[in-house]
């Protein structure tokens, strides 16, 4: 897959995000579209851990002890993002932002430790801040 269809999918994943956003501040659902941002966070919380499952096992020069960190990482973000779902709506934005940039820590971690591509990690500080940018919104709204 090329760079700028790796981007264009990222930058679209923070679609739901802000649309959810929006649609709080629109609707006379505010509840129902909050709670859809905490599924929707929740669910791309778990596959930014999951990718590190997929660096782990393509990678043919990794450390045992790299690896490790990799796959035991790699369920943590879904262990989390359930944890946060069992908070009470009212304060769950606040832990699920800090998941995120937990999430971003981890990925700044790995990119020192591996070799990945450059606009990897810029992509990913980008999609963070717009992560970010939402969740805030969206608790200003509450």
């Amino acid at each position: 897959m090329r760079q700028a269809q790796i981007k264009i999918l990222g930058y679209g994943g923070l679609i739901p995000f802000f649309g959810c956003v929006a649609l709080a501040h629109g609707s006379e659902q505010p509840d129902f579209w909050i709670y859809s941002l905490h599924i929707y966070g929740v669910i791309i919380a778990s596959f930014l851990g999951a990718i590190s499952w997929g660096l782990a096992i393509s990678s043919k020069s990794m450390l045992p002890v790299q690896r490790d960190f990799l796959v035991y990482w790699g369920v943590i973000p879904a262990i989390l993002g359930w944890v946060c779902m069992l908070i009470p709506q009212t304060v769950r934005l606040y832990p699920l932002l800090l998941l995120f940039l937990l999430n971003l820590g981890v990925d700044v971690y790995i990119c020192k430790k591996h070799t990945l591509p450059k606009f990897w990690l810029e992509l990913r500080v980008y999609l963070t801040c717009g992560v970010v940018l939402a969740l805030l919104f969206a608790a200003i709204s509450l």
